[in-house]
């Protein structure tokens, strides 16, 4: 396929950090390698967004759509990484972020442990990464 007919995805990494750069910075970097540890060639970080008061970060990430294996390369490049799907990575349910977290209990949780992700490790608490993929 040329350049010009490249199909391509935005995906948003919200991030429940921005007061340590270092750490924001590589989740921004894991996101670009692959499941080896190398750079994928159509997969670029357009913006990185930290609010400090907020202690919160966004990084705005473009990719093929055929490259949209992001999560799988997070839990191995980002130690201790938990995903939890939504929207269309949530097959078949599709539930959005909204839905998802009321049916985690996420905002009413006490014990995180006890939580399932679809890949990764068990949170240990109540904060990191959650992703939305939007094709372009």
């Amino acid at each position: 396929m040329s350049r010009l007919g490249l199909r391509l995805a935005a995906c948003l990494l919200n991030i429940s950090e921005a007061r340590r750069k270092y750490i924001v910075e590589n989740i921004a970097e894991a996101a670009l390698l692959d499941k080896n540890g190398q750079k994928h060639p159509e997969v670029t970080v357009l913006n990185i967004f930290s609010d400090q008061d907020y202690n919160r970060s966004v990084i705005t990430i473009a990719a093929s759509v055929d490259k949209l294996g992001l999560a799988e390369s997070l839990i191995l490049h980002v130690p201790g990484c938990s995903v939890f799907l939504f929207g269309e990575a949530d097959l078949p349910e599709k539930r959005s972020l909204v839905q998802r977290r009321k049916q985690l209990g996420w905002f009413t949780r006490r014990d995180f442990s006890a939580l399932e992700p679809d890949l990764g490790a068990a949170p240990a608490r109540r904060c990191g990464l959650t992703a939305c993929f939007r094709a372009l």
